[in-house]
């Protein structure tokens, strides 16, 4: 597996226009600029682990809100369904389980606080 610049380029302009880009932390962004800098004329990153960080950050740079959002709420359903199995909660409000799989339910859950 190995990564072109295209492929980086196109991850880098995505992670600009919506804002992920300034989300990053510095050391990621000089490891992309340093991987683009490198595959720029016609090289492409070939080391698996350095494959692996990059694809985690292009993947960082094309989140949108609603996919973080709903990241966000799948994190607070899995968490409220093992506690509410631990806790029993699900004896008294069986439609609860129910609930936190519903897609629209989990995205609700990961607007709020």
């Amino acid at each position: 597996m190995f990564i072109s610049y295209e492929e980086l380029l196109h991850g880098f302009k995505k992670g600009l226009r919506n804002g992920n880009w300034r989300r990053l932390r510095f050391m990621d962004k000089a490891l992309y600029r340093a991987a683009m800098w490198y595959a720029r004329y016609g090289r492409s990153i070939l080391n698996v682990e350095l494959v692996a960080k990059l694809l985690g950050l292009i993947e960082r740079l094309k989140e949108t809100r609603g996919m973080i959002i709903f990241r966000r709420g799948f994190e607070k359903a899995v968490e409220m369904l093992d506690r509410g199995e631990e806790e029993g909660v699900f004896v008294w409000a069986p439609s609860l389980r129910y609930w936190l799989k519903e897609p629209d339910y989990v995205f609700w859950l990961g607007t709020v606080r």
